[in-house]
């Protein structure tokens, strides 16, 4: 096979889709390929993403401005969503 019909070939095969995110006034935002996630798999992002919350920096703060109970109900605040749409 020559170099001319391989080009062609490389040039056919579409990109694989990148991962897109973007940030907003209501959170983190992200598209990525696949389907949607379980109400489960939901939940379980969202403890996830808390716990990681609870060991970051941020967290401390959180505590220092707002006291440990405050904390805890912002907290209950982050969480992973599912939406239609884009950017």
């Amino acid at each position: 096979m020559g170099r001319r019909s391989r080009t062609k070939r490389e040039r056919k095969q579409p990109p694989p889709p990148l991962p897109i995110a973007w940030a907003e006034g209501d959170g983190i935002h992200a598209l990525l390929p696949g389907e949607s996630p379980s109400a489960a798999q939901l939940a379980e992002l969202s403890r996830q993403y808390q716990d990681s919350i609870r060991r970051s920096p941020l967290w401390h703060e959180m505590v220092k401005q707002f006291g440990k109970e405050r904390a805890e109900e912002l907290l209950r605040d982050f969480r992973v969503e599912t939406r239609s749409g884009g950017p």
